[in-house]
């Protein structure tokens, strides 16, 4: 509250008073009433926005509010004395009445204390479990007392924890998934790099005839489309992490695709002394799908299979 408004509110309740000393009494104790409110108020509200100004000096909210309790004790025990200096009360009367409001005033400062004491704890609750979420830990829920302004703040700080804790989460599973893709592609690259080095030392050694190395041969850039399809998901990991992926889905020949697959196997089936075959249904319909990706996922089926695969046995 600005200073012009607090004493504006002084002067009402100053003419508050005085007016009703004059209505009850008569004008003479209205105007002296006024006078002593007017010199009363002033100096204690003027002390009081001082110490609004300057309370960080003070230190803990405990001993801002004995302070506060302190200043209106103290404009009273004020009040007392000019009111037996002016009124003639006796010294015994003044004195009596002026022990009665230091004692208010003691257990009012003890009331503030305790007060300020509850505040306090509910502040270095919320204190700490903030200061916890900056350094990354998981505070349990700040409980502070229900119902102020304090618990709206413990609150909103719980409610921060939990979006914090609920970001973290995501940003641990984007991870995961982006190491198990990364640990995927890998494993796919083993499958043409395995296909192209069985078809060199095949060709390269004479181990299979004019016809059968031409054969090989022709399967050469099918692998090398599988190796360039491999490198192109690493550009679509940095893409699906920045939201920016799209697949193409066209109608794709289940039949065509598996022939091609396993015909593109068959020779690191043979590699292993495995038959490898494929006998596809008769009734397969053409799929909404992408070509390549679909072609990655049999390569992959066929790659598992042969690997857990003894020799001289058989995959259909």
């Amino acid at each position: 509250m600005s200073v012009r408004r607090s004493f504006e509110l002084l002067g009402v309740a100053v003419l508050a008073g005085g007016l009703t000393m004059t209505f009850k009494y008569d004008a003479r104790d209205g105007l002296l009433t006024t006078v002593l409110l007017t010199l009363l108020g002033m100096p204690v509200l003027a002390l009081t926005h001082v110490f609004a100004r300057r309370r960080r000096r003070a230190g803990s909210l405990s001993r801002q509010f004995v302070v506060g309790v302190g200043l209106v004790v103290g404009a009273a025990l004020l009040g007392v004395g000019v009111l037996a200096s002016v009124l003639f009360v006796s010294s015994h009367d003044a004195f009596t009445m002026a022990l009665l409001l230091a004692f208010a005033g003691a257990l009012s400062a003890y009331s503030a204390w305790l007060l300020a004491n509850a505040v306090m704890r509910d502040i270095r609750t919320v204190r700490d479990g903030i200061v916890a979420i900056g350094e990354g830990d998981h505070p349990p829920k700040m409980d502070t007392t229900p119902g102020d302004e304090i618990a709206d703040l413990a609150e909103a700080a719980e409610r921060m924890r939990r979006q914090l804790a609920d970001r973290e989460a995501e940003r641990d599973a984007a991870e995961a998934a982006r190491r198990h893709l990364i640990a995927g592609i890998s494993h796919d690259l083993r499958t043409p790099l395995t296909s192209l080095q069985l078809v060199s030392r095949a060709v390269d050694d004479g181990l299979v005839n004019q016809d059968t190395g031409r054969h090989y041969l022709k399967q050469i850039p099918s692998l090398v489309r599988s190796l360039d399809d491999l490198i192109e998901d690493l550009f679509e990991l940095s893409r699906l992490e920045a939201g920016d992926i799209t697949w193409s889905l066209e109608p794709v020949e289940l039949r065509e695709l598996i022939a091609e697959s396993v015909d593109a196997m068959k020779l690191q089936a043979q590699h292993a002394g495995i038959i490898l075959r494929a006998q596809p249904a008769l009734d397969l319909h053409p799929v909404l799908g992408n070509t390549d990706k679909l072609q990655r996922v049999l390569r992959n089926l066929i790659q598992n299979a042969l690997r857990h695969t003894p020799p001289d046995g058989s995959v259909t």
